[in-house]
């Protein structure tokens, strides 16, 4: 009987403790973040007219004898969510935002490739201080 009471007690407490979720706000995000990977893909997290816009930047490179921006360089729009970001490139004509994984642990940022890196399907970065 006493080991059934503290086992509906323990189970009681369990039930009521709080459940923290993993959802990321923006000014979690402010700063700038490097890909760890390559240590030059940079991301960089700001607010504008009620906008939440996230800038990737890649580098460059030569395409048709010209200096460009690596492909997926530039703003996208951003929603956040429980381990989801949803993404909207802002140099695409495509008007469709698009989900992939998103996380914060200690100062890393996983988030899914959504640029096509080589590295796999999520990319890690890490803020920069």
């Amino acid at each position: 009987m006493k080991y059934g009471l503290t086992l509906i007690f323990m189970m009681t407490l369990l039930s009521c403790s709080k459940n923290e979720t993993n959802i990321i706000n923006s000014t979690d995000l402010k700063g700038k973040w490097i890909d760890v990977e390559t240590r030059q893909d940079t991301l960089y997290f700001e607010s504008l007219d009620n906008l939440e816009i996230m800038n990737l930047n890649r580098g460059k490179e030569i395409r048709e004898g010209h200096l460009l921006p690596k492909y997926g360089s530039g703003p996208y729009n951003y929603k956040l969510s429980e381990l989801k970001i949803s993404l909207n490139w802002m140099l695409s004509s495509n008007s469709n935002f698009n989900d992939y994984y998103f996380e914060i642990i200690e100062n890393k940022l996983i988030i899914g490739n959504f640029y096509g890196s080589e590295y796999g399907e999520t990319l890690t970065f890490e803020k920069l201080k």
